[in-house]
């Protein structure tokens, strides 16, 4: 823990009233006003010891997440600057104290990557998953960024299947880079999931729909497109796609 010095004076003081000055004045002798003036001043000499001042040190300790929450407020106060170099430095200390902190981590790799510093926004994340591998939001930012950088494979690995609550947005971008690479079997598995959640988004129905029809498993497929038409939840043109993909089964179907 880093001591942080705070300085207090104590201050040792007596006040003088001119209570016995003012009654030399009122007992109307002018003759002997100077004397009374002098006796006044020579009470307030005796009366009024030397002013002493003592400095004293105090030790304060500040605990490392006290620390840490220092240095990311420096790091805010440095973006309202403009100062993304400080904010970098702030974080970064922020994290030495609690290498914890994931809002802090995310903020640290949002800032390298603005910078250009792909790798090192990579680091960041990496280095936060290597104590914390169960931490979701984590691998979310990390597959992210690495989506961005159309590195899909590596961000679907980064997505890995968890034994613990994964989140409906968790699940959501594992389902879509799995149906992108055609991994049919996860993404399948993971609409599954979706739809167990929530049951009445046409979105993911019509994510399964599409895995079904990839795998030939047309019927099943014709059903979960027209459940996705239903539900709704979906954009225009994931209506006019699905439509198309009905209207071809049902062709299909008609010259079987």
């Amino acid at each position: 823990m880093t001591p942080v010095m705070a300085a207090t004076d104590d201050i040792q003081s007596s006040v003088i009233t001119d209570h016995d000055e003012q009654s030399v004045y009122d007992d109307g002798y002018n003759n002997g006003y100077e004397q009374a003036l002098a006796e006044a001043r020579q009470k307030q000499k005796k009366a009024s010891p030397p002013i002493k001042s003592e400095l004293s040190i105090e030790t304060v300790s500040l605990t490392p997440n006290e620390l840490a929450k220092v240095e990311y407020l420096n790091a805010e106060k440095a973006l309202d600057q403009q100062n993304s170099k400080q904010a970098v430095l702030n974080l970064e200390s922020a994290l030495y104290y609690r290498p914890d902190w994931v809002m802090a981590r995310q903020k640290l790799a949002a800032l390298y990557y603005g910078r250009g510093n792909v790798q090192e926004a990579i680091a960041t994340l990496e280095r936060g998953l290597a104590s914390q591998p169960n931490q979701a939001d984590l691998r979310l930012t990390l597959a992210k960024l690495l989506i961005n950088e159309s590195q899909f494979q590596a961000a679907l690995t980064v997505l890995e299947e968890q034994s613990g609550h994964m989140s409906i947005q968790y699940l959501a971008m594992r389902a879509a880079l799995a149906q992108q690479l055609n991994h049919n079997d996860v993404a399948l598995s993971c609409y599954q999931k979706l739809i167990q959640r929530s049951p009445n988004d046409g979105r993911w129905w019509m994510g399964k729909a599409i895995v079904q029809e990839r795998t030939q498993a047309i019927n099943q497929a014709q059903v979960s497109y027209q459940k996705a038409l239903n539900l709704g939840n979906i954009s225009s043109s994931s209506q006019q796609f699905i439509q198309q993909r009905l209207n071809a089964i049902k062709s299909n179907i008609r010259h079987k």
